[in-house]
C-alpha cells in the first residue's frame, strides 16, 4: 500500500519561526525539498503562509529568511514606549497593521494564485459573515474549483487576521479571521481531508505535525476558582489553544492508527509570544536543534522519495 504524508503546521505569530527553521534545517541536512515528499500540506495562520510558500515552490531557508527580516517589521516592539503605545492601542483598536503584513507576504509571494501550487494545499480560517469554518484548497477534487484563482496573498490574509491583533480581511468575496479560531493545529484538519474527500485509507496515513513552541501546562488554583474577565485576562486563549491542540493531535493519532509524528519544543511560560519579533534568533536556533534531532527519523518516514506530481483536478 502506497503511504499519503502529510504536513501539518500550526499558527502562532511570529513564532512561526520555529517552523520554518525546522523546515530550512531539513532541507539543509538532506539536501531535499520539502514540497516535493508530501501529498498534503495543511497550515493556519503563520503555519498557513508558511504552507501557501512550500506550495508555491519557496525553499525553506528563503521561508526562514523571511521571518528573520520581516517579523520585526510586521510586529514592531523595539522601546518601551514604542511596546506601550502598542499596548495601549491593543485595547481599542487591533494592535498592528494590517497593510504591512500584506506587503510583506507579497513580497514573497507575489501574484501568483493557489492553483499554482506544486503540493495539495489546506489552509485554515473562519467566515466571519457566515459565523462558519472556512477552508481554502487548491483544486485538488473537483468539488473545489473556486479557490485556486484566488492570490496566494488574499488566502495568507485571510488565514492569519487574528482577531484584536490584526483587523478581519476583507474583499470582495468576504470577510475572513484566523483559522487559529478553531484548528491552531490542523493536524485533523488534514487527516479528515485525505480520508473524506481523497479517500486515501487511514492505514495508509503519515503525518508530520509541526508546532510552533510550547509553555507547562498551568492553571493556578486562584484562577481556577476564583478566576473572572480581569484574572484569566489572556490566560484563557491560551488555555483554550493548548486544549485544542491537545484535541487535533489525539484525533489525529486515533484516526491513523497513532502515525503522527509530533515536533515541538517545551520553553519556559511567557518565554515567546506571538507578537514579540525580539526573540526570532532564540526561535531559528531552537528550530534548528529540533530538526537536528529529529532528522534522522524524519528522512526515514517522509523524505526518502518524492511523491507523485500533483496534478489539479
Amino acid at each position: 500500500m502506497s503511504r499519503f504524508r502529510i504536513l501539518s503546521l500550526d499558527g502562532g505569530g511570529v513564532k512561526g519561526t520555529f517552523t520554518a527553521a525546522v523546515l530550512a534545517e531539513l532541507e539543509t541536512l538532506s539536501g531535499k525539498r520539502i514540497v516535493e515528499h508530501f501529498d498534503l500540506i495543511t497550515g493556519t495562520s503563520t503555519g498557513g503562509i508558511i504552507a501557501l510558500a512550500l506550495g508555491l515552490d519557496i525553499s525553506a531557508p528563503e521561508i526562514l529568511r523571511f521571518y528573520c527580516t520581516q517579523g520585526g517589521a510586521i510586529f514592531p516592539s523595539t522601546g518601551v514606549s514604542r511596546r506601550v503605545y502598542a499596548c495601549l492601542r491593543h485595547v481599542v483598536r487591533p494592535k498592528y497593521s494590517a497593510r504591512v503584513l500584506h506587503d510583506a507576504v507579497a513580497s514573497v509571494l507575489g501574484s501568483r494564485t493557489l492553483g499554482e501550487s506544486r503540493c495539495r494545499l489546506v489552509v485554515t480560517s473562519y467566515d466571519a459573515v457566515r459565523g462558519d469554518v472556512h477552508l481554502f484548497k487548491t483544486a485538488h477534487h473537483g468539488q473545489f474549483p473556486h479557490d485556486a484563482r484566488r492570490t496566494a496573498v488574499d488566502v495568507a490574509m485571510a488565514t492569519a487576521a487574528a482577531p484584536t491583533y490584526l483587523p478581519a480581511y476583507t474583499d470582495a468575496r468576504g470577510c475572513h479571521l484566523d483559522g487559529g479560531i478553531w484548528a491552531n493545529c490542523p493536524a485533523t484538519v488534514g487527516v479528515i481531508e485525505a480520508i473524506g474527500v481523497l479517500r486515501q485509507p487511514p492505514e495508509a496515513i503519515e503525518l508530520l505535525s509541526i508546532g510552533t513552541t510550547s509553555e507547562p501546562f498551568s492553571v493556578s488554583k486562584r484562577r481556577r476558582q476564583r478566576g473572572g474577565l480581569l484574572l484569566w485576562n489572556t490566560g484563557l486563549i491560551d488555555l483554550l489553544q493548548q486544549a485544542q491542540v491537545a484535541a487535533a493531535l489525539a484525533q489525529a493519532q486515533a484516526l491513523t492508527g497513532r502515525k503522527v509524528l509530533r515536533v515541538d519544543v517545551l520553553t519556559h511560560p511567557h518565554r515567546f509570544r506571538l507578537d514579540d519579533a525580539r526573540h526570532v534568533d532564540e526561535l531559528r536556533a531552537l528550530g534548528i536543534g529540533e530538526a537536528r534531532q529529529w532528522a534522522e527519523e524524519i528522512s526515514r518516514r517522509f523524505l526518502d522519495v518524492p511523491t507523485a506530481p500533483f496534478v489539479p483536478k
